[in-house]
């Protein structure tokens, strides 16, 4: 109440003292609206929480957890029955770790397979708490969430793994069933070809001497030259396996090259400018593949040339050793010259994709780099640099 000037009381607005007639003489207490937010919280969350008495193993839930295991709000709990709702390997960790547990006065939290009354599956996320009064665990509490969807999301994205995994093993094992058939193919090849040489010579009246017995050497080495490429190629992944030792590139670049030329047909041209004094730490097998591959390459680009001539030079360029492989064929298409080094890339029309790119893992796993270029009269250039031992 207030006076006006002549004295007179008058009413004063209800407003004046922060409220009006409409509002909280109906006002909820506070509890009940924090009781609403939880449980609105708890809803949109789906979880729940316990606790349980360790003296009578007397539960308490809230509805959300009366919810999660679609039991009626409210009903008389018996955990000897509430257990039997977990799988049974659940079952099994969630005593294991609750006796822990209660034996430290500790905390523990796991996912837990349930079959609810109802019969549907869930997932929930259990967490709990012991409460200790004078050393003594009294009393567990925690809470109880629904994950199933995460859980299914998380299965599914397992399978899609698995599936991914399972493909690249095949896709693995179809790469090193083709890099088989590539590098095998040349060994084979030449024992092919020295056998069919022999069979000519032994068709003429009389037999040049020791032919026969290179023959059979040529043959021989090219067996064991395919042993070696199978063991090579398991250990290629790894440096474990691999043969490393000080040589002289020169004998290994010059077998290769006679390997690699088996087989051609005549009027090719082959030159040879060989340095000499340079050594290498390296696995000879997987250099003598390189060099093959290389010249193998070069004799199929200049078949059907008028100018048929490759030409194998070596050399030392500062702290490193350097082959170089030139050819009189057409060159590599400009377009290919970035891609002709990956795998499954060929200029050549029954060319598997595999060679340049087997070589490149060869050279750069013995720190060295392989280039490829065109020449400016013609032909193809390919370079590969070894560091010096």
């Amino acid at each position: 109440m207030r006076s006006d000037d002549e004295g007179q009381s008058l009413p004063v607005p209800a407003a004046a003292y922060g409220h009006s007639d409409e509002a909280p003489r109906q006002q909820e207490p506070a509890a009940e609206r924090y009781k609403k937010m939880y449980d609105r919280a708890s809803a949109l969350a789906r979880i729940g929480v316990w606790e349980c008495d360790l003296a009578t193993e007397e539960l308490t839930w809230t509805d959300g957890v009366y919810d999660l295991f679609e039991l009626p709000r409210g009903c008389a709990l018996d955990r000897s029955e509430i257990v039997t709702f977990y799988d049974e390997d659940s079952r099994r960790q969630m005593e294991r770790k609750r006796a822990a547990a209660i034996a430290s006065g500790g905390s523990f939290s796991l996912d837990v397979k349930i079959r609810t009354a109802k019969g549907n599956a869930r997932w929930i996320r259990l967490t709990a708490d012991v409460e200790t009064e004078n050393g003594r665990s009294v009393r567990i509490f925690g809470t109880k969430q629904d994950i199933t969807e995460a859980k299914a999301a998380q299965e599914k994205v397992q399978a899609l793994q698995g599936e991914l995994i399972h493909a690249g093993r095949a896709s693995a094992m179809g790469a090193m069933a083709s890099t088989l058939a590539h590098e095998l193919n040349q060994p084979l090849a030449a024992i092919a070809n020295y056998a069919a040489s022999m069979r000519r010579v032994l068709t003429k009246p009389v037999v040049p001497p020791g032919a026969v017995e290179n023959g059979l050497k040529a043959i021989e080495d090219c067996a064991f030259r395919a042993s070696a490429i199978i063991r090579s190629l398991r250990a290629l992944p790894s440096d474990a396996g691999w043969l490393r030792e000080c040589l002289d590139p020169t004998a290994v670049i010059r077998e290769a090259a006679s390997i690699a030329l088996s087989g051609a047909s005549k009027g090719l041209v082959l030159k040879m400018q060989l340095g000499d004094g340079a050594t290498i730490l390296a696995d000879p097998v997987q250099i003598q593949q390189v060099v093959i591959n290389l010249v193998r390459n070069a004799v199929e680009a200049v078949e059907g040339e008028d100018r048929r001539e490759i030409i194998v030079s070596t050399g030392v360029a500062g702290t490193a050793f350097e082959l170089r492989v030139d050819d009189s064929g057409p060159g590599i298409p400009p377009d290919r010259l970035q891609s002709v080094f990956d795998a499954l890339v060929s200029t050549k029309r029954s060319g598997m994709g595999l060679g340049l790119s087997i070589s490149r893992t060869i050279v750069e796993a013995h720190g060295g780099r392989i280039s490829a270029g065109n020449l400016p009269g013609g032909g193809a250039s390919f370079r590969v640099t070894l560091p010096l031992a």
